[in-house]
This record gives C-alpha cells, sequence and structure tokens, in this order.
C-alpha cells in the first residue's frame, strides 16, 4: 500500500492526476450526450472485441488492420496480404452475431496510395474540429475514421441538411481522395441541443 502511494506522489505534486482524471469524465461526458448513448459505445466495443478475437482467432498471420464499429457497422482498414486474405477476413467479419454491415476499406500490399499515419490523422483532427466550430451541426453525434485519404463518416444527423454540411466539410479537407457517408439522418422531431 505504502509503495503505490510513494509511486502517485510524484503525480499528485505535479498536477498530472487532475488533467488525466478530467480528461477522463470528459470522454464519458461525451459519450453520454451521444446519440449512440453509453449504452450504444458499450456494445460496439463488444462487438469490435468479438470481431477482432475472430478475426485473429483464424487469420492469425493477418494483423495489419484497424476495425471502427458504430452502431453494428464494421469498417476494416490496413493492408491485406492478397486478395484471399482480404475476402477471408470480409467473411470472417460478417459472419460475426450482431454484424449488420461491413465496410471494406482495406488495401492490397504494394497497392498504390499506401497511406501515412501522420496525414490521415491529420485530416481526421481537421474534420472534428471543423464539425465542433459549426454550430449548426451536433459535432458528438459523429465518428470520423481517415484511412489512405479516405474520410469515413459515421453517424446520426439530426437533419438532412445537417448531414449534407458533414460531408461537405469532409470534402474541403486539403488532400481528401474520397469521402464515405456513412451518416444516418434521425427518425422524427430531433431533440432539443444543450
Amino acid at each position: 500500500m505504502l509503495k503505490n502511494s510513494i509511486i502517485l506522489l510524484p503525480l499528485f505534486l505535479s498536477g498530472c492526476v487532475a488533467p488525466v482524471a478530467l480528461g477522463g469524465i470528459g470522454a464519458l461526458g461525451m459519450s453520454a450526450v451521444e446519440d449512440r448513448g453509453l449504452s450504444g459505445i458499450a456494445s460496439d466495443q463488444i462487438l469490435r472485441i468479438k470481431v477482432d478475437d475472430n478475426l485473429s482467432d483464424k487469420l492469425s498471420y493477418f494483423f495489419d488492420y484497424d476495425l471502427t464499429v458504430y452502431k453494428g457497422r464494421v469498417l476494416i482498414t490496413g493492408i491485406a496480404p492478397n486478395e484471399k486474405v482480404k475476402a477471408e477476413a470480409l467473411h470472417l467479419i460478417k459472419s460475426v452475431s450482431g454484424v449488420n454491415e461491413v465496410i471494406d476499406g482495406l488495401n492490397l500490399k504494394g497497392e498504390e496510395g499506401f497511406s501515412e499515419y501522420t496525414r490521415d490523422a491529420w485530416m481526421t483532427t481537421k474534420l472534428k474540429g471543423t464539425l465542433y466550430a459549426d454550430q449548426d451541426v451536433y459535432a458528438p453525434n459523429y465518428l470520423v475514421k481517415t484511412y489512405d485519404k479516405t474520410i469515413y463518416v459515421f453517424g446520426t444527423a439530426q437533419t438532412a441538411e445537417e448531414r449534407q454540411m458533414v460531408i461537405d466539410h469532409a470534402f474541403e479537407i486539403t488532400g481528401v481522395k474520397k469521402v464515405v457517408n456513412l451518416i444516418e439522418v434521425q427518425k422524427g422531431t430531433p431533440p432539443p441541443r444543450k
């Protein structure tokens, strides 16, 4: 017990704990206002784990991929060594209970257009910042993933106009090659914004 206290003491003295704790609360708070809610986010994370387990169990040599799950829709990005492995990976994802749709963002090894991680991360950050700056867009409802200059936008728009604004913002990002619109329009009357 004393040993753990001594290890944590420098963090308290340096003021590092407060930002870390606040960051966790901030992420939790943002999840609560997102259209999926906490239970939807938890369901998607559980599904992501199931899909990842299925892929690693049956294609243990294929590990150069990333999964994004939003309302049962699974986006896989990365580099497949060949067409056979790509097809098998997509089939294995579809076979997992709870997967509603599979979005193929895989490239083949040696295929032109290999992404640079920093460029894609910049594109994602730029779009997220733009969405939060636009008062006509409810930014917490959108999940953005960029791979190989292709921006994938998941989310729920409160209106068709809002959806179009989000897609337009994505196309305005410098260097974007393609935008994949995975945004649903909310049915019924939109809730009041807070």
